[in-house]
């Protein structure tokens, strides 16, 4: 079925149904209903419905998909051809509402779409839906086509085919060159300069960080975003810029409006919510490469400065920092100057130049040529810059084109004119520190990460217990099974078991690619899950559990608690560390099993495959007899250790700390980003009790 048909099958069906006048012994008679004494309108609508279902055999999954898929071109059509809308519109939400039906998602479509049609024709005569606001029902499909026709009056053609709207092929490449020409034109460093005035607004200062977050919305009031996170990734390759520059405000909106509306028809904004939806193990992985990509165009990577120092000492405290590596600095100097470099950049938004001689002289307790190290060979990226070979928001490395995508996150300096460097900003800058520190030492010594990862077990451990959070861990037996629990934190209501994975988010998953997405979920996200999710089912199982670390013995007993599971990364994973995406994502899988093609990746693959495997066990245990489980992982998270620091803000005690990680455990801003989430609730404790002090003085 396309919209060509679709047409020809509503333009020579007249809606026969007119012929009944509403009288509702004709419309019984029509439908093929026996009149009684209590006729009603809504079993005429009835009858149509099951009309519509019934012509088809099979396939009711499907043919609500392609009339999703039919109602979008049909928008794009309207909106860039002048197309009709009506009838064709009103006739498939007709049809969708109706064969919106529970069976087998991937059966093919058998039926006759022509008597489908036509009763859903029939339909839209005798139940009006009221007022047809369709720019606010369909937002998102209206306002990327009105995206894509302004890229189109701007002089660079769109495809519109079925299914598809893209750019041609020659002018995506001609628009991704015009905008980085303005951005050369403006000046890297300028443009930086205006997106951090942009985005001030959003800083929190508590947390240090932008909140640069989707917004999505119940009615039309989203507009399409600008891709903050994408256009600085070009300023930062374009720092120099080409001079002299013309940093002016027609060159600005013309550069913002490109890019807006490039980043709209990439159509990986969501303009709704999506916690209301639900998917299959097919529909995830585009709704996975959608996530991926949007935080490429629009979020801007941070943690908290003042947690830098913290985190480095806590994942290499196991080291001897003060030994020098065999470049001539050690880790201890090293943290001096970025500990110089931090303060003297954290109070401005945007960009900070320093003199090599400033942090020499504020360093003084580093050699100066040590410091030259550190600026030069650990912290600064080279003379020609970073993101040399990066454009397109899907730019990542592949076997053929190694250093292809953006690396600026790899180190926190750019180079400046002279002996100068430029921060392009303090909480964007921050998580570059620890990459940085990380990439020289894994030059030093082999297995770096797995030290790091059982590092930031004690480091977490040491941070909980500042807060006055008991935590234990250790190995355990059960039933001649072993186990071992990283984290455990024990509270009057609650037994949360906490698993530690340092696998990070790699650049070809961030640009979208699919199997590594799936790689770095299972080997953070789900390993973690499956390791604690049978910690949850020995200890329902036997009531308590007997770890041992290090020779020191803590039994964990239920004592009908209710047990929390979370999974922690090393840094953050952006939009995957939403809760409404867990959900989606362990759910979706349950009955999976992933197959790649890439023969190099299959033992890879049959991991993941073991992982969701142990999961659907650990359900089946936890949940004996029962067929229909709800929200069976309500109780599980995926926290970042930098997330983790800002939860622990204000917590002194065990029941504090659940009462921070509740306090975002029964909202869904559609933000999916726990900082921004936190950040929510506790500005609105704040607002209640001033509210609540105000009326006590009254």
């Amino acid at each position: 079925m396309d919209l060509q048909k679709l047409r020809e099958i509503v333009d020579f069906s007249l809606p026969e149904i007119n012929s009944c006048g509403g009288d509702l012994r004709q419309l019984y008679e029509y439908v093929g209903l026996d009149a009684s004494s209590s006729l009603t309108m809504s079993e005429v609508s009835n009858a149509l419905y099951e009309k519509i279902r019934g012509a088809f055999a099979s396939g009711h999954a499907e043919v609500w998909r392609v009339c999703r898929s039919l109602r979008t071109d049909l928008i794009r059509e309207h909106v860039l051809q002048g197309a009709n809308l009506e009838p064709y519109i009103d006739v498939l939400d007709h049809l969708a509402d109706a064969i919106r039906v529970d069976g087998d998602l991937r059966s093919p479509i058998e039926g006759d779409w022509a008597n489908a049609i036509r009763a859903a024709y029939d339909h839209t005569h005798i139940r009006s839906w009221g007022d047809k606001n369709r720019e606010r029902t369909y937002s998102r499909e209206f306002k990327v086509a009105r995206a894509a026709r302004v890229l189109r009056d701007a002089g660079f053609p769109v495809i519109l085919e079925s299914g598809k709207l893209t750019l041609d092929e020659a002018a995506e490449r001609g628009l991704v060159s015009t905008i980085e020409d303005i951005v050369s034109t403006m000046g890297g460093i300028n443009v930086a300069r205006r997106i951090f005035k942009e985005i001030s607004p959003l800083y929190d200062s508590d947390q240090q960080r932008y909140h640069v977050v989707r917004r999505v919305s119940m009615t039309d009031e989203i507009a399409p975003q600008m891709p903050w996170g994408y256009l600085l990734q070009l300023a930062v390759k374009h720092a120099q810029g080409r001079k002299p520059y013309s940093n002016t405000d027609s060159q600005w909106v013309r550069l913002c409006g490109l890019v807006q509306a490039f980043a709209a028809i990439i159509d990986v904004q969501p303009y709704s919510p999506t916690f209301y939806s639900s998917f299959d193990a097919i529909e995830l992985l585009p709704f996975l490469q959608e996530m991926a990509v949007y935080d490429v165009l629009f979020c801007i990577p941070q943690i908290r400065p003042r947690d830098v120092i913290k985190l480095a000492r806590g994942m290499l405290g196991w080291l001897a920092l003060d030994e020098p590596t065999s470049a001539g600095w050690s880790i201890e100097q090293a943290l001096v100057v970025i500990d110089y470099l931090i303060n003297v950049s954290c109070s401005v938004r945007g960009p900070v130049f320093v003199d090599e001689i400033d942090i020499r002289r504020a360093c003084s307790v580093v050699p100066r040529e040590t410091v030259e190290k550190i600026l030069n060979e650990v912290l600064s990226h080279p003379i020609f810059g970073a993101n040399r070979n990066f454009s397109h928001p899907t730019d990542a490395p592949t076997p053929d084109t190694p250093k292809s995508g953006h690396d600026f996150f790899l180190r926190p300096l750019l180079r400046s004119s002279g002996r100068g460097y430029i921060i392009l900003d303090c909480s964007v800058c921050a998580p570059a520190y620890l990459e940085a520190l990380l990439s020289a030492l894994r030059l030093e010594m082999k297995g770096l990460d797995d030290k790091v990862g059982l590092a930031v077990e004690r480091f977490l451990k040491a941070e909980m217990a500042s807060h006055g959070v008991a935590v234990a861990g250790g190995d355990y037996n059960s039933a001649g099974e072993h186990g071992e629990c990283d984290l455990v934190i024990e509270t009057a209501e609650a037994v949360i078991f906490a698993e530690v994975k340092k696998k990070p988010l790699t650049r070809k998953a961030k640009a979208g690619s699919d199997a590594a997405l799936l790689l770095d979920l299972a080997g953070s996200l789900l390993a973690a899950q499956a390791q604690a999710g049978w910690h949850e089912v020995r200890l329902r199982r036997d009531g308590y559990l007997e770890l041992d670390y290090e020779g020191d013995t803590k039994r964990i007993a239920l004592s009908g608690r209710e047990i929390e599971r979370v999974a922690i990364s090393l840094l953050d994973f952006g939009g995957f560390q939403d809760r409404v995406l867990l959900k989606q994502f362990l759910e979706g899988t349950m009955n999976a099993e992933f197959i790649v093609d890439d023969v190099k990746l299959s033992k890879k693959f049959q991991e993941i495959n073991g992982a969701l495997a142990e999961i659907r066990d650990q359900l089946a245990m936890l949940h004996p007899g029962e067929a229909t489980i709800n929200q069976p992982f309500f109780h599980c998270w995926f926290i970042s250790v930098p997330q983790f620091l800002v939860l622990l803000d204000g917590v002194t005690d065990s029941a504090g700390f659940k009462s921070a990680l509740w306090s975002s455990r029964h909202i869904v801003t559609g933000s999916s980003d726990l900082y921004f989430d936190l950040s929510y609730m506790r500005r609105l404790k704040r607002q209640a009790h001033t509210e609540t002090a105000s009326l006590t003085v009254v």
